[in-house]
């Protein structure tokens, strides 16, 4: 149980990471350092949201059994950062879908690559609802960066490791 601990304690600090990340976005949105709106990144990002949190949703189960969705969902992770990545002014945008995708951290490739190596028959119920709030604020710190290039919005909605944003 403290493996669970300690990989929710860095993914929420990841995430904190993600939300100093859309502050400083926030504060400079008044410049023209940062790229115009794109409805297609909005999508991106609202439909592989949902999809990654089905896939976890699955994790309580063998990893091998769903291998092949699981590498389906990340090549998808890995175009929407290909694609933010390719616009200009859009560094912010990359780095947040670079954290989320990286195996090595604490979000939703590491939380992958943590299914398939160390619980290959399956993560407990508690670490995957854990896990899957972690990956949600993620996801809604890059959906909220995208909103907040169009208009200005305080996404107070949505929840950080350390409370509303």
């Amino acid at each position: 149980m403290k493996l669970f601990q300690k990989w929710i304690r860095v993914a929420k600090a990841v995430v904190w990471v993600l939300t100093l990340m859309l502050s400083a976005t926030v504060l400079s949105a008044c410049t023209s350092t940062i790229a115009g709106y794109s409805l297609e990144a909005y999508t991106l990002a609202t439909g592989l949201k949902a999809r990654s949190l089905a896939v976890v949703q699955l994790s309580t189960e063998s990893f091998s059994t769903h291998a092949e969705v699981v590498d389906q969902l990340l090549v998808d992770i890995d175009a929407a950062y290909e694609f933010a990545a390719g616009i200009p002014n859009n560094k912010i945008a990359a780095e947040q879908w670079a954290l989320l995708r990286d195996p090595s951290e604490a979000l939703l490739g590491g939380y992958f690559a943590f299914w398939e190596i160390e619980e290959p028959g399956g993560v407990s119920e508690y670490f995957r609802d854990q896990s899957k709030e972690i990956i949600a604020e993620a996801f809604n710190l890059i959906i909220c960066l995208e909103v907040n290039k169009q208009q200005a919005s305080s996404c107070s909605e949505l929840k950080t490791p350390e409370g509303v944003l």
